[in-house]
């Protein structure tokens, strides 16, 4: 029997591809546009190109390629840093007893609330003491403390969801908390861990303003400081610009190939247990 197409299921549907053309479309007129030369950008702007200009993606490519290496360090090391922190705090939270438990959580938690503009003062007065300004280290340590404390509110909320019978059982059996941690606590978690992990290289890869102030040695500048520094020939005009945030977005976009899977089963995980 065929399903009966209701009023509501077509408006339903209608949103949700006017919500994919709003967000694909903007690519799709990047991409056409990135491969035209200067008058067939002008003057044909909504169209294919007539010639695939390929010099673009070259030239974008040469310039770009050491920035993209600077801000895959960057991304890397937030990545390890929340995944590293914000697990061990929130194994801490989820399983132990310790005094001002509850108090510490919460102070942990009100850091998500504090906004990144009000931090970048006392951050820049500390990275600079401490002599980290133009290195990768100034870059990765204060936005992976930032990032942490999100990610140990996911990963002790999933962590707290579990049996604490597992844990339990293990500790009788003469497992030590470090084995407990490695050998049952982060396995189980690997979904959420996923979750934060994705999470935290994107905004890795996409911090603008942190860079931008501590940063001015060019060989330490993420990709997305010189994205609109990119220089050509005139025939180029803007068109290599748009050939370069390409190229930059390429790593995210084999990011979504690969952990779209991943990332859904870690944001369903919780609804999931019990």
């Amino acid at each position: 029997m065929a399903s009966k197409i209701t009023l509501k299921g077509t408006v339903h549907y209608a949103v949700l591809a006017l919500l994919l053309l709003a967000t694909v479309y903007p690519f799709y007129m990047t991409i056409i546009n990135s491969f035209k030369h200067r008058m067939d950008f002008l003057r044909n702007f909504w169209g294919l190109p007539q010639q695939y200009f390929l010099d673009n993606y070259v030239t974008a490519g040469g310039y770009l390629l050491p920035y993209m290496a600077n801000s895959a360090i960057v991304t890397v090391g937030i990545v390890l840093v929340v995944l590293l922190l914000s697990s061990m705090a929130a194994f801490s939270f989820a399983v132990y007893d310790f005094p001002g438990k509850g108090w510490l959580y919460v102070l942990v938690i009100m850091l998500m609330m504090i906004p990144g503009f009000l931090l970048l003062v006392p951050q820049f007065v500390l990275v600079k003491s401490l002599g980290l300004l133009n290195t990768f280290a100034g870059q990765i340590l204060p936005p992976a403390a930032v990032g942490s404390s999100m990610g140990t509110m996911l990963i002790r909320e999933f962590l707290a969801g579990l049996p604490k019978g597992l844990f339990e059982s293990a500790e009788l059996d003469g497992a030590g908390p470090w084995r407990v941690f490695a050998n049952m606590a982060m396995p189980l978690a690997k979904p959420i861990m996923s979750v934060v992990g994705i999470l935290s290289a994107i905004n890795g890869w996409n911090n603008y303003i942190w860079p931008l102030v501590i940063i001015s040695d060019e060989r330490f500048k993420p990709v997305i400081l010189v994205l609109g520094k990119i220089s050509g020939t005139v025939e180029q005009g803007v068109s290599l610009q748009l050939a370069g945030y390409v190229i930059a977005s390429i790593p995210f976009l084999i990011l979504f190939l690969f952990a779209t899977k991943p990332f859904i089963a870690g944001l369903t995980s919780g609804s999931m247990k019990g």
